[in-house]
């Protein structure tokens, strides 16, 4: 009997070749239907096609192929944090940020001088690293026109004649023509003036009467000019306030129709009694606009600037390096590490250049051995901004000098912010009596060399100057340790009683 059976049907439980194909051609897997009964039997004979997923696991070492991208994406995250901006929309908020409100105001106080001929002056205000500065350079970058910009420091052009000469310096350099006043009367620059500047030249600085004189010529040119004053307030320390009352009486000249161009003066500085400083006759002349900027109000903002220099897109793109670089980011942001220590990191400054500077040693660690960012690098970049402990080998003092440092927590908890000799035995011997575990012999030494090392470490400074009727174990101490210092120290040695002793001082 052949392999089929009586009836002259095929036995259903063995399959069957397919006739209607060639020998040796496998149809593709398009071809098979969801109803169709023809399967494959075996991987070999048919393999699976291999279908490009997105990357769930990163790899440890990256691919020879991806290291150029990984040089280009780290180009582009570090030209991102030179060239951006603080002003933002910060989507987690329901209202627009304060910068975005005086980028809007600053732009059109400009878009008036540039287009229409308008004189208008304004002080910028905020604190340091709000974005200043930035707000400015984009609400210029904005504007369609390319006006004439003229950038003043109140560190740098500390007086009315340096200012002068600045200012014909930019001139000269913007438009091709010379501002600078010759006079043969006129004064050369003092050594104690600027001792950058080459004395011994035959260049001369005209007299500070010659200041009216040309910031009277600056709406005659042929372009409209922006005056930016960083460090306003350091400009009305001049003697007289001159250059302040020229540049605004010249602002408040400017009329719309008059055949000239318009003049505007920013005002930039971190003062918020800026205002208060100017004499009767200067703030008079001043338009009282003064926009506000702020740093960022929440955690969540730092989050989205983070995620947003991060994310720079490279030029040109590669899928392929742009699906590994973006799950690594918001990898690296999700990690609970790296939200706590940016959590404390903002509770003590929301400057966004911290957040800029720990961003930069992040990224310039990264290799191809180590091509993403990982949260130790975060900890060591904090590590590096952080100042340098003061002692940091507390974990190495005897034993007596713990003591003492820990007796020195418990009295400045009590509310005893100076010390002595007396108070600090006394506070130990009451701890050494109730505890147990305490030792019996301090490892050789005593309390009083344990104080007498302190001293030797300036961990222990006099409080006031010693009088000579004072006995020494009075003298009043301060301690200079703080406690989370003494705190790690006492976990580094590890003994329990100590732990137990410190964790009292509440």
């Amino acid at each position: 009997m052949g392999k089929d059976s009586p009836s002259g049907k095929s036995n259903p439980s063995r399959p069957q070749p397919s006739r209607s194909r060639a020998p040796g051609v496998v149809s593709s897997p398009a071809s098979l239907s969801k109803n169709s009964p023809l399967k494959p039997t075996s991987p070999k004979n048919n393999p699976a096609p291999v279908l490009p997923q997105s990357p769930t696991r990163l790899p440890r070492v990256l691919p020879a192929h991806l290291i150029p991208c990984l040089r280009l994406q780290k180009r582009a995250i570090l030209s991102a944090i030179h060239d951006s901006s603080i002003v933002f929309n910060d989507s987690v908020a329901e209202e627009p940020h304060t910068n975005v409100l005086a980028f809007e105001q600053l732009r059109n106080l400009l878009t008036g001088t540039v287009d229409r001929g308008e004189g208008n002056s304004c002080l910028l205000l905020g604190p340091r690293g709000s974005g200043k500065t930035q707000l400015v350079e984009q609400a210029i970058a904005a504007i369609p026109h390319r006006p004439i910009i003229l950038r003043l420091s109140g560190y740098a052009q500390h007086n009315d004649r340096l200012a002068l000469r600045e200012i014909a310096r930019q001139l000269h350099h913007q438009t091709g023509k010379s501002f600078l006043i010759e006079d043969a009367n006129s004064e050369k620059l003092d050594e104690d003036d600027n001792p950058f500047l080459d004395t011994g030249s035959s260049i001369s600085l005209p007299p500070p009467s010659h200041l009216p004189a040309l910031i009277s010529l600056i709406p005659t040119l042929l372009r409209p000019t922006i005056v930016i004053l960083d460090a306003f307030d350091l400009f009305a320390s001049h003697a007289r306030q001159s250059l302040l009352y020229c540049l605004l009486d010249t602002v408040q000249s400017c009329r719309v129709g008059q055949s000239t161009n318009g003049l505007s003066v920013i005002g930039v500085t971190s003062r918020i009694d800026a205002i208060n400083l100017l004499e009767k006759r200067v703030k008079s002349r001043f338009s009282g606009r003064m926009l506000r900027v702020a740093p960022p109000t929440s955690l969540s903002s730092w989050n989205v600037i983070m995620k947003r220099i991060l994310t720079t897109p490279v030029d040109p793109p590669y899928e392929e390096w742009s699906s590994l670089w973006t799950t690594a980011v918001d990898k690296f942001q999700n990690e609970r590490v790296v939200s706590d220590t940016f959590q404390h990191t903002f509770s003590l400054t929301r400057d966004v250049r911290m957040l800029k500077q720990i961003l930069i040693h992040v990224v310039v660690g990264l290799t191809a051995s180590s091509p993403f960012p990982l949260p130790s690098q975060l900890i060591s970049a904090l590590a590096a901004q952080r100042c340098r402990i003061h002692f940091p080998n507390l974990h190495t003092l005897s034993y007596p000098s713990t003591c003492l440092l820990i007796a020195a927590i418990h009295a400045d908890t009590a509310g005893h912010d100076t010390v002595n000799f007396e108070m600090l035995h006394d506070s130990f011997r009451d701890q050494f009596r109730a505890s147990a575990s305490a030792p019996v012999q301090v490892e050789g030494g005593s309390i009083g060399m344990g104080f007498e090392q302190l001293l030797a470490t300036r961990m222990l400074v006099p409080a006031a100057s010693s009088f000579s009727n004072v006995a020494p174990e009075f003298i009043r101490y301060r301690c200079l340790v703080c406690r989370q210092d003494v705190k790690k120290a006492v976990d580094t040695i590890g003994q329990t009683n100590l732990k137990k002793w410190l964790s009292k001082a509440q």
